[in-house]
């Protein structure tokens, strides 16, 4: 079948389809993040990189405001804006009533009977009878939680003022710090956890901008050609919204493959050395007292990192970690040089 002969609004049973749909409008486009931007706004809508670059990277049912903004952005015609708009609003109240279902369900006490009633998902039968709050609920109570022990932990000392939860048609990032660092947390690093995760590097989403949050950021950085700060400002979150993702790095198989070959005078030292420094992990990024990094699997100093004369991107490949430890290794033929030589 031609495009042509396609029907350019699909049908769709979930949200998680839905988004797919938008990413693939957007895909299709050619545009990048800052350019829809631009276009949305000169057709009279708001839509921030940041907010379109959380809406495409979730699986949750997007804001009416924000599919309109994308879509005029793409120059999407009217007719089949609106047919999107019909596709949201019966996914909205068929969710709606699922949740419903499975609210009463979850606090209906569990009988005896083996077969589930016809009325009753699949799904809900793997719920235990509890009762569930549907998502967007369950995360607001969650940043709520983060505010209340914001308060309760360093209101006193004045390090930041917990966020209040952004309303239902505010950008994630409204209200937020022009610059976010390490001992804040709240919604907004919330956010950046969920855009890192994005991006391509693990890190937990708790809300809290922990030593974590801070290594991959500075990773983020190094691999962006950014100023390596470990704070993110809104420069890392126009980067964040646009197209660059990290490149996967190794897994943890193949590290240790490349350290025994690489070390067989000792090869189960050198994979007890890398872990117990990094956790065989070539993005681990750690500050330390006098504020100076240390960088990859083997965690070598900026100094170290400075003398081999390489960037700091260089300084998160596995295979030139590797390298570098061997060289600094041949000089005393051991592992004294790390504090993890036991």
């Amino acid at each position: 079948m031609d495009d042509a002969d396609r029907d350019p609004v699909p049908q769709v049973a979930t949200a998680g389809e839905y988004v797919a749909l938008l990413r693939d409008v957007r895909r299709r486009s050619g545009l990048t993040y800052r350019e829809l931007a631009r276009r949305a706004s000169a057709a009279g809508h708001w839509l921030p990189p940041s907010t379109l670059a959380t809406m495409l990277g979730r699986t949750t049912l997007p804001r009416e405001r924000t599919v309109v903004a994308l879509l005029a952005a793409c120059g999407t015609p009217e007719a089949e804006v609106e047919r999107w708009l019909e596709m949201r609003r019966d996914l909205e109240a068929c969710l709606g009533e699922r949740g419903r279902g499975e609210s009463d369900a979850d606090r209906t006490p569990a009988g005896p009977s083996t077969t589930a009633p016809a009325t009753i998902p699949p799904s809900v039968g793997a719920v235990p009878p509890r009762f569930r709050a549907p998502w967007p609920a369950r995360r607001w109570l969650r940043l709520a939680l983060l505010a209340v022990l914001g308060v309760l932990t360093v209101g006193a000392s004045g390090a930041l003022r917990p966020l209040a939860p952004p309303t239902a048609g505010s950008s994630p990032t409204d209200g937020c710090p022009a610059v976010l660092r390490q001992g804040m947390y709240g919604p907004c690093v919330l956010t950046l956890q969920e855009h890192l995760m994005a991006d391509g590097l693990s890190v937990l989403v708790d809300g809290w901008f922990g030593p974590d949050t801070t290594s991959r950021v500075m990773v983020f950085q190094a691999f962006g050609g950014l100023p390596v700060s470990g704070t993110a400002d809104e420069r890392l979150f126009d980067e964040l919204a646009g197209d660059r993702k990290v490149p996967a790095t190794w897994p943890e198989d193949q590290i240790g493959k490349h350290l025994r070959r690489t070390f067989p005078e000792d090869p189960a030292g050198a994979v007890r050395v890398a872990r117990c420094l990094s956790g065989l992990d070539p993005y681990r990024v750690e500050v330390v007292e006098d504020g100076s990094r240390r960088w990859g699997l083997f965690q070598l100093s900026d100094v170290e990192v400075s003398r081999f004369r390489v960037d700091h991107r260089t300084a998160l490949d596995p295979d030139w970690s590797i390298r570098a430890a061997r060289e600094i290794w041949s000089r005393t033929g051991d592992f004294s040089r790390w504090g993890c030589a036991t």
